[in-house]
């Protein structure tokens, strides 16, 4: 795998699931590569679960394609 922004060959797994090396990100988003993927595994696990008015269960569903 290569960096989108320089072409350059990704060494660490942490590039290659960023797609950019550590400079070219810093470069490209300010930050640094490790401190941003710490940021956005917290923010997965802060994700919240709701209800959207309208919306069907899964059993709904299968009730109203089985009639």
């Amino acid at each position: 795998m290569i960096c989108l922004n320089c072409g350059r060959k990704l060494r660490s797994a942490v590039s290659v699931e960023a797609e950019y090396g550590p400079v070219c990100y810093e470069k490209m988003f300010g930050t640094s590569l490790r401190s941003s993927r710490k940021d956005r595994v917290s923010e997965v696990d802060d994700t919240a679960c709701y209800d959207i008015p309208g919306q069907m269960t899964i059993e709904e569903y299968l009730q109203t394609i089985s009639e």
